[in-house]
């Protein structure tokens, strides 16, 4: 059943901004490559719209820049945006920001199962918002490793609400100009799965895509992830590594375009998060035993993941070796209405200016 949502006031939190310089390491196997190792301690404030608080940790590689709370039982999204030094709900199911901060991509309609036919590109540097038409309906932004590109998942429209991916769209800034690239199975999806399911990721960089092309009722040691260039040619086929953690990773890939991540589901949306190195197609790391959702990337040598625990969801930095570093977000579950109360689904940690 549909639902009509109505918008709350428009929230605003202010965060505090503070930390120390952390201690930089080399990362073995590529050259040139340096990562945070320990780092002092920062403040923890509260984000907008949640019972979440962040802890902040200034001269950090990444910080948070937007996030995606899920409400209504799962059927909507509000996208929230970091300004400055506070957080401020947007019109957006997504606000998503690119590498060094200057472009964001705002999915407007705070609905999950709508594919858009327009977004609005942002420039932070002069303020200018521009609204572009899409040669298909589309969900599912990615930036490029560069901050240049936009990846959109495409699909074509059913008269009962359910969609068939038809491809994908890139967008560079410089011109604004989508470029539709019909390829791969045309996968249905409908409901929950929109957005999500079978969805496009750039590959490591701007000049292929990947994405999931088994369900999960092929074996796992069958299912395959697929790359595909920029004419929509297949180039590549992982197989039995892993499927993407499509409900909650902004990008899979490592900063250096080097690593991935995959995972294995176990329990609900959680699963056994995997490392895979893209040339060689091999597993290289199993992160830990206990089932995480697959968030992010820290660095080359860190990922983001989120544990649940009771009622309280834990994002944390965990190195390749699956040990704990730290804890960056805390959440307590509020029961509410419809479930819970408005709770974090994505977030979107960027590289900084």
């Amino acid at each position: 059943m549909r639902v009509r949502f109505i918008v709350a006031t428009f929230a605003v939190v202010m965060v505090a901004v503070a930390g120390t310089q952390p201690a930089r390491a080399r990362t073995p196997g590529i050259p040139g490559m340096s990562t945070t190792g320990s780092i002092g301690p920062g403040p923890w404030v509260k984000l907008a719209g949640t019972s979440g608080k962040l802890h902040d940790i200034a001269k950090a590689p990444v910080r948070l820049a937007s996030y995606s709370l899920t409400f209504d039982a799962g059927q909507g999204h509000h996208g929230y945006l970091r300004e400055g030094d506070r957080f401020v709900k947007t019109p957006y199911r997504e606000a998503l920001v690119s590498p060094g901060e200057r472009w964001v991509a705002g999915i407007p309609d705070y609905r999950l199962w709508i594919a858009t036919e327009r977004i609005d590109l942002i420039d932070r540097r002069s303020g200018r918002r521009h609204t572009i038409s899409m040669p298909a309906p589309v969900t599912s932004p990615e930036w490029s490793s560069d901050g240049r590109t936009l990846l959109l998942t495409a699909y074509r429209t059913h008269p009962d609400d359910s969609l068939t991916i038809i491809g994908f769209i890139t967008m560079n800034v410089a011109d604004r100009i989508p470029h539709l690239v019909r390829t791969g199975p045309r996968h249905r999806v409908a409901d929950w799965d929109i957005g999500r399911k079978f969805r496009f990721y750039f590959a490591g960089d701007a000049s292929r895509v990947l994405a999931v092309r088994d369900d999960l009722d092929v074996a796992p040691s069958r299912r395959r992830i697929v790359v595909y260039g920029l004419d929509g040619r297949q180039r590549r086929v992982y197989t039995g590594i892993g499927i993407l953690d499509e409900w909650h990773a902004v990008t899979p890939f490592s900063p250096s375009g080097r690593l991935f991540a995959t995972f294995e589901k176990r329990t609900g949306n959680s699963g056994q998060v995997s490392i895979v190195e893209a040339s060689s197609g091999k597993i290289v790391h199993r992160i830990g035993h206990r089932p995480s959702v697959f968030a992010g990337w820290y660095d080359d040598r860190h990922v983001i993941l989120m544990r649940k625990r009771g009622k309280t969801q834990t994002y944390q930095r965990v190195d390749l070796s699956g040990a704990v570093e730290v804890d960056l977000i805390e959440e307590k579950l509020i029961p509410g209405p419809a479930e819970y109360k408005p709770y974090l689904s994505r977030v979107d940690f960027v590289r900084r200016r």
